[in-house]
């Protein structure tokens, strides 16, 4: 009986199983399934709590509560939390296990990032002294590192909580249509038309772009025959006295302002051949393979040129100007040192002690070494240039300044000390006289991509729409597919096309919108850029009704964009709109809460409303 029960007890089971009734395992996809639910306000729960766990330095259970909260509502602000909590966990797991030994050389690292940190702790500037003793603390994690990181995050946290305005401020911000009067996009109505043509019409692109494409051939061909007689002037020079050094030198720079690299590598090549005894033979050919990053070509050459002339004044001020890329400060630092062991009295020796003592911030003994370098070797223009590298980071600008004058005076056809003074007057906000100080470098310089994006920007930032526009333009005929250019070019153009038809120029208007089109059709990927730069630029000018209807149509464009708020609430703020300022504000920081900009205007307005 028992067992007729059991049979019949099996068998009902299997029937349920095989009929869908009772299933016997959930499928993956149908777990997968579930975990793609969205459900934003549990989500919401779960982030609260992990941003209490957080404060509270339990970065595990904050990390576990802000995955689940990605699960059930996968935003990019919390794929964000996820991403810093899991570099925090990691870092408190390994805190607990035992601790390596802090070398010498990070304990003096620690020790100057602690010192600076002290000096601007002094000056009230806590945000960057907290920055510093951060630095100090994970290069030499001690108990007085930890205690000064402690204190300034409690006085960074005090001065944070005294501004209930942040959180209590629900102002609502109006809409476009409530926004009185103009519109850019209104004063480009003619630009609009022309680009739903472009859309309802293939035809009507197809021949704009042609029409568009042909302008620009005849550009370029005009610009070739502007070159031609210089070329081929040369060209007659080089050939009548093939034996003239710097006549050969000269056609090959003029090749490579014309595009023509091919050639001028040609002609480096065949001096370093005919004059194998010629250190500045050598030392063109290095160069040449430099600016084209074939590194392990140029060292070669410039080896060879050390090799004939230990101490060769061109190849010591090349190698003493490598300082962007790890890599190129490896590489000059290496032909540097081959050049003092050659010659140990001679500049190499002395220019990388500068060097080193400017790359770990002893700067006040850089700006000595370089001083007492520039009476020894007179000759060697280098130390001026390193000397107002030294002065510019002790804080001395106008010594910085002079320093680089001083070095174009000394040698007007050396490019490297107008990249310097263009940066320094950049890092000003003096972004006219950095663009006008770039152009001497792109003269001295034509094919040096880096310094034309520079002097384009240094426009483009101190709104002259057009050279900007004159400078990239140039920089796509060498690199037609930068990327940065291929965004912020259609910008400028855009910008030109609107103040165009404000002023009633239609027809320029749209030949500008037309030359926006053609360098990027996706103006999705560049327009709300230009709405946020217009909003600035006619803030600047006084326009705030112009300002806000830029910046509302820029958050149309792309309502998450933080930095768009950011700008709208400064608008508003110029307006005596406090709290419309500071909800645009709040708004910015909930799209991005490491905003420290539209942190500090909330502070602001806190303490000057309080």
């Amino acid at each position: 009986m028992i067992r007729w029960l059991y049979i019949i007890t099996t068998r009902l089971c299997l029937a349920l199983v095989f009929s869908g009734v009772v299933p016997i395992f959930t499928s993956q996809p149908t777990l997968l399934a579930q975990s793609k639910k969205k459900d934003p306000a549990q989500a919401s729960k779960y982030a609260k709590r992990g941003s209490s766990r957080a404060k509270k330095k339990d970065f595990k259970g904050a990390l576990s509560d802000y995955k689940k909260a990605y699960q059930l509502n996968p935003t990019a602000n919390y794929k964000k939390k996820v991403q810093q909590l899991t570099g925090l966990a990691k870092r408190q797991g390994g805190s607990n296990q035992s601790k390596s030994k802090v070398s010498k050389k990070q304990a003096a690292q620690a020790s100057k990032y602690a010192k600076r940190g002290g000096a601007k702790a002094k000056k009230k500037d806590y945000a960057g002294a907290l920055k510093d003793f951060q630095r100090a603390f994970r290069l030499n994690p001690t108990a007085s590192n930890k205690k000064r990181v402690s204190q300034l995050t409690s006085i960074m946290k005090k001065a944070s909580n005294n501004q209930t305005a942040v959180r209590t401020t629900k102002a609502q911000m109006p809409k476009v249509s409530e926004i009185p009067n103009i519109s850019p996009v209104k004063y480009a109505n003619d630009i609009y038309n022309i680009a739903e043509g472009f859309e309802m019409s293939t035809r009507n692109l197809a021949k704009a772009t042609d029409l568009l494409e042909g302008k620009q051939k005849k550009k370029i061909e005009l610009a070739k025959l502007q070159r031609t007689p210089t070329t081929v002037e040369l060209e007659n020079a080089a050939r009548n006295e093939p034996n003239d050094f710097r006549r050969q030198v000269d056609l090959a720079r003029n090749y490579e302002a014309s595009g023509r690299f091919d050639d001028s590598k040609e002609i480096y090549l065949r001096l370093a051949a005919q004059n194998p005894m010629n250190a500045d033979a050598h030392f063109h050919l290095g160069a040449y393979y430099a600016r084209f990053d074939q590194m392990t070509k140029a060292r070669h050459a410039f080896d060879e040129a050390l090799d004939i002339q230990p101490s060769h004044r061109a190849t010591i001020e090349a190698m003493a100007t490598f300082f962007n890329e790890k890599e190129d400060r490896s590489f000059s630092d290496g032909v540097l040192a081959k050049s003092a062991e050659k010659d140990p009295t001679g500049p190499a020796q002395q220019i990388s002690r500068i060097r080193k003592n400017l790359n770990e911030f002893n700067f006040e003994y850089a700006a000595r070494l370089a001083q007492s370098g520039q009476d020894q070797f007179p000759s060697q223009e280098a130390f001026i240039l390193l000397k107002g590298k030294a002065f510019e980071g002790m804080g001395d600008m106008e010594k910085a300044k002079s320093s680089y004058q001083e070095s174009i005076k000394s040698n007007p056809t050396n490019f490297e000390p107008y990249i310097a003074l263009g940066d320094l007057y950049s890092s000003q906000g003096k972004h006219l006289y950095a663009a006008l100080t770039y152009s001497d470098a792109v003269r001295l310089d034509p094919a040096n991509e880096d310094i034309r994006f520079k002097q384009g920007l240094g426009y483009f930032k101190s709104s002259e729409w057009g050279r900007a526009a004159t400078s990239w333009e140039d920089l796509l005929y060498y690199d037609p597919s930068n990327q940065k250019v291929n965004l912020l070019l259609p910008q400028a153009y855009y910008i030109l096309a609107v103040e165009y038809n404000r002023s009633g120029q239609s027809s320029l208007g749209q030949s500008a919108f037309r030359k926006a089109i053609n360098i990027n059709r996706n103006s999705a990927a560049w327009l709300p850029g230009s709405m946020q730069t217009l909003g600035s630029f006619y803030r600047e000018n006084g326009l705030f009704k112009e300002s806000l209807a830029a910046y509302q149509e820029a958050i149309e464009l792309r309502p998450s964009d933080s930095k768009t708020y950011l700008g709208l609430g400064i608008t508003y703020w110029k307006m005596k709109e406090a709290a419309l300022a500071k909800a645009a504000w709040s708004k910015s920081m909930e799209l991005d809460p490491t905003n420290n900009d539209a942190r500090g205007w909330l502070l602001l307005s806190g303490k000057i409303s309080g």
